[in-house]
């Protein structure tokens, strides 16, 4: 009777530790939060005074109520006479088939690159030549080769995240342990096996890493890739807006660039938390 009492009251003891630790985490995610929120509130708060109080001239930094009612101007009227969903449609659809085809051109070139040395080899010098090398040096060239049109700026903004995922995604088949590869050799698993269940879920952390940062460098070369876009898309808002000097439009379009950006770094965070799952 007397140990059927010490395990409950141990079992009992176990499950408010548990409770505990489960509250301060809580806690501690709670104040994270807070912390998070309260800095960018806090610089939206000293913007908005130091604008209104005149210590910033309007004309280089428009007020944020400014700019918020410029956005809703722009949402109800259009601009340029296109309705403001057009452009955010038109450069959503251009980061994320720029992003989707990079994405998988990078993988391939990156797994296959990782795995075989000899395809290392080959791809070796032309990536590590091409890296350096800006999206934006090939503006004219694919003028020149596509025109001027959807073409163009998708493949400006491919080749600034293709690069990147194939790298990450190379590394991140390197780092995978010789002994897994060399275990699933011994069960006999051939090169495909290997690949889908061994080396893909080992480099699937770094491939999530290689996709986020790729997206964000796509968001920022879509202003520039935008020039070839005629007059349709949140960069060619961006670029008519300084051209006349409209200050509260240029941060409108700088601001969604921003906004979606940030949604789709979160979204694709989610993915990958549900994904590769294993990484906590």
């Amino acid at each position: 009777m007397q140990l059927k009492a010490s395990k409950q009251i141990s079992a009992d003891i176990s499950e408010f530790k548990g409770r505990d630790l489960r509250t301060q985490e809580l806690r501690e995610r709670g104040l994270l939060f807070c912390v998070g929120i309260a800095m960018p509130v806090l610089i939206l708060i000293l913007w908005e005074v130091t604008t209104r109080q005149g210590w910033i001239d309007e004309l280089f930094l428009p007020s944020i109520s400014g700019i918020v009612s410029q956005f809703f101007a722009i949402a109800k009227k259009g601009y340029a006479g296109t309705p403001l969903i057009a452009h955010v449609l038109a450069s959503l659809r251009r980061v994320f088939t720029a992003l989707g085809i990079g994405t998988v051109v990078g993988l391939l070139l990156g797994l296959l690159m990782g795995y075989y040395k000899y395809i290392r080899a080959a791809f070796y010098v032309a990536t590590e030549i091409l890296r350096p090398i800006p999206p934006l040096a090939f503006i004219t060239l694919f003028i020149l080769w596509f025109g001027i049109g959807e073409v163009s700026i998708v493949l400006i903004i491919l080749y600034a995240g293709a690069l990147i995922v194939m790298l990450n995604t190379m590394e991140g088949v390197r780092a995978c342990p010789k002994e897994k590869i060399l275990a699933a050799r011994t069960l006999g698993a051939n090169d495909l096996s290997i690949f889908a269940f061994v080396i893909f879920p080992a480099a699937l952390p770094n491939i999530f890493t290689g996709m986020r940062v790729a997206l964000s460098v796509d968001f920022g070369i879509l202003v520039a890739s935008e020039l070839l876009a005629g007059d349709l898309g949140i960069g060619y808002i961006i670029q008519d807006a300084s051209t006349f000097f409209n200050v509260e439009a240029l941060f409108v379009g700088i601001l969604m660039i921003a906004f979606f950006g940030v949604v789709s770094d979160f979204l694709l965070r989610l993915i990958s938390a549900r994904v590769v799952h294993w990484q906590g």
